[in-house]
């Protein structure tokens, strides 16, 4: 396994002037600075010190960041498959982590019982072979696993579908019965799990994207994993502060409504789940 973090001035210094950057479109925006929170609540909550990012990958957002948040909260960090190119992002910060390469993510040839949480986001809903990836995130946590994903009751998800349908372009997303959190915590069970809670984060108070944006970058044909991605939450986060508009945002967020409530215009799902003793 390659675990050699390369350090040379490219990646400290972000994408190159002479290249053009695709930014993260404004909502993630709110989505980084919401899972930010959440990490850092599941840190204290459950004693988590150790984290693998089985795949460390992005969704039409700049790659290998989203494990950012646990890394800040101090705990180890190990990204599996990250996109070089967005590296540089996590020097700039001065957070550690660790690479290894796994051609297969069934597979990895790690050692057992190596990290507190292995998790993923939009991962096995466009697996081929889910089974063995939750397989291997069990063999690889000492504790707990942790799947995110897109929340398919959003009507900005609805609205997404349907543009894909009327435009002729092939849903690429995944297997829509995993954007279900209810559907995702049984598939679990059936693994052997204890799902310890399905919640929801990025809960604004406005739909999901609707489409319009991803279909604009399928027409534009742009390899979004050759990308030289930029985000504005690496700004926020040297700074140690969030515009106010996120702060009021999460204010909505965090009303203690029924999860059946905000399972409507949540924009994701997560749901956490216990290895077996």
């Amino acid at each position: 396994m390659n675990t050699d973090v390369t350090t040379s001035p490219t990646l400290r210094n972000g994408p190159s002037p002479d290249e053009p950057v695709l930014w993260e479109g404004k909502g993630l925006d709110y989505e980084r600075f919401a899972m930010d929170k959440l990490f850092r609540r599941l840190v204290s909550e459950y004693s988590i010190s150790s984290v693998l990012e089985l795949p460390a990958k992005g969704e039409k957002a700049m790659p290998s960041l989203y494990s950012l948040p646990f890394a800040a909260a101090g705990c180890r960090v190990t990204l599996a498959n990250p996109v070089k190119r967005s590296l540089w992002a996590w020097h700039r910060l001065n957070l550690p982590f660790h690479q290894v390469n796994c051609p297969d993510i069934s597979a990895t040839g790690l050692s057992d019982a190596s990290h507190d949480l292995v998790w993923n986001f939009m991962t096995l809903a466009q697996s081929r072979h889910k089974e063995a990836l939750i397989r291997e995130m069990v063999r690889l946590s000492r504790r707990h696993v942790m799947i995110i994903a897109v929340n398919r009751f959003n009507p900005g998800f609805f609205v997404h579908r349907l543009v894909h349908r009327f435009s002729g372009v092939p849903w690429t997303h995944g297997d829509v019965p995993f954007m279900n959190p209810f559907h995702t915590a049984r598939f679990l069970r059936e693994q052997g799990l204890t799902v310890r809670t399905v919640g929801v984060v990025d809960t604004p108070p406005y739909p999901d994207s609707l489409g319009f944006r991803d279909m604009k970058l399928h027409k534009m044909n742009i390899d979004l994993n050759a990308a030289n991605w930029d985000s504005r939450t690496l700004d926020w986060m040297e700074r140690g502060t969030y515009p106010l508009k996120l702060h009021l945002l999460y204010l909505a967020e965090r009303l203690p409504l029924p999860l059946i409530i905000k399972m409507f215009y949540a924009h994701l799902f997560y749901v956490l789940a216990e290895k077996p003793v």
